[in-house]
């Protein structure tokens, strides 16, 4: 009898806790998220509010949700700091390579796309070339989570990328955190009944 009643306390306490993307779930209105946030959220358009999360990650210095009217909270994205790289793309790897392995331990592991869709040009896909081809569009080093499996939190997949800074100089590059939550498609929906 005490053992059922510890599962079911642990199991009440696990539904209370689990993790939510800096703290946020899906559906959230703007006024639910301003709860877990420092300061009031900050319309940028239409449904894109920028926010500083009471639950940060010290890697990120911007955060984006994404809120509709009727469905509320569909999307996070996260930005980093810029990150200066050298022309192998070092240190920007590193720190992908070091999130995403943070990210599996939560949602398992992901589908990583690392290449060079330029076939043609042999020279630019050269290690010494990885950050200029970066830059110039042709090389794409992502990883994505829930492309083939059902995923916790709402989420209906969560994608992290290395893009290159704009406003920097060239040897600086950030990554994007996204979460897409299983809401997102009927806010498309929405959207699509223009046509």
């Amino acid at each position: 009898m005490r053992k059922l009643f510890l599962v079911m306390i642990f199991g009440i306490i696990s539904t209370f806790i689990y993790a939510a993307p800096f703290g946020l779930k899906m559906g959230m209105t703007v006024e639910e998220i301003t709860e877990q946030c420092k300061e009031e959220p900050s319309l940028v358009k239409d449904d894109i509010y920028l926010i500083k999360p009471t639950k940060s990650h010290p890697l990120f210095d911007c955060y984006a949700v994404y809120v509709n009217e009727k469905t509320g909270l569909y999307q996070i994205r996260a930005i980093s700091s810029p990150i200066t790289t050298n022309k192998f793309g070092t240190e920007l790897k590193n720190s992908f390579n070091s999130l995403k392995d943070r990210i599996a331990k939560t949602y398992g592991k992901p589908k990583v796309t690392d290449k060079y869709s330029n076939a043609s040009d042999s020279y630019h896909q050269q290690d010494e070339y990885w950050f200029y081809s970066l830059r110039e569009g042709s090389r794409e080093l992502s990883a994505v989570w829930g492309y083939n499996s059902a995923l916790s939190d709402e989420l209906k997949s969560v994608a992290l990328e290395c893009t290159v800074s704009s406003g920097f100089y060239d040897g600086t590059g950030q990554l994007v955190l996204y979460y897409y939550f299983k809401n997102a498609s009927a806010v498309e929906d929405e959207q699509d009944e223009v046509f």
